[in-house]
């Protein structure tokens, strides 16, 4: 039970981690930011309009985001010293050989969404913002900030990925219920189809 209970710590410290890391390495922020400000805005525009899909186009759109990443965190190794060299580049194997796979791991996820191998919900739900975007600010954490790339941050990243999900959907909900004056209780409107239908059984 004690071993449980301090891997249960260690996740709780290494969500903790995750969550400073910009701040513990500011230079993290200049990407970081953005991202969480993708996520933010994207939430906002599928809470206000429900019924839209994300769409295969802007599912491909968020795959290539882990290769943008990837390029960036090159560069980043890349001038890691004191001035650019391919010798700082090489000079973390484990550290490189994540970037890559990161990149190749974008590769292929463009090739799914680009023919379309997933069904559409699946794909539409793993490929869109959240999920994308806290999977690159957790391995961006591991390159900038030196968090271990182990199980213990595995977990920190899906609770930390469960924790933003669970904020967004409650900020889609109050958006849900601004838009409404009888906030929840506010009666649904039908659709188009239902309400010609209804209608006509009226009449």
């Amino acid at each position: 039970m004690q071993e449980y209970i301090d891997i249960l710590m260690q996740v709780l410290l290494r969500f903790v981690d995750l969550v400073l890391a910009p701040i513990t390495d500011q230079r993290m922020l200049w990407t970081a930011v953005p991202l969480i400000i993708a996520t933010l805005f994207m939430t906002l525009y599928f809470g206000k309009y429900r019924k839209e899909e994300l769409g295969w186009n802007t599912a491909f759109g968020n795959t290539m985001v882990f290769l943008f990443i990837s390029l960036g965190l090159i560069q980043y190794m890349y001038y890691s010293g004191d001035e650019g060299s391919w010798a700082n580049l090489f000079s973390n194997t484990f550290y490189i050989t994540i970037t890559v796979i990161l990149a190749c791991v974008s590769l292929v996820f463009m090739f799914i969404t680009y023919y379309h191998l997933l069904p559409k919900k699946v794909a539409f739900f793993l490929f869109s913002a959240p999920p994308v975007n806290v999977s690159v600010y957790v391995l961006m954490t591991i390159i900038y900030t030196g968090v271990a790339a182990d199980y213990i941050t595995l977990a920190a990243g899906i609770l930390l990925f469960l924790v933003i999900f669970l904020i967004l959907k409650g900020i889609q909900k109050i958006e849900e219920m601004a838009g409404h004056p009888e906030g929840l209780f506010a009666p649904k409107e039908e659709e188009p189809e239902k309400k010609e239908k209804t209608e006509k059984k009226e009449e």
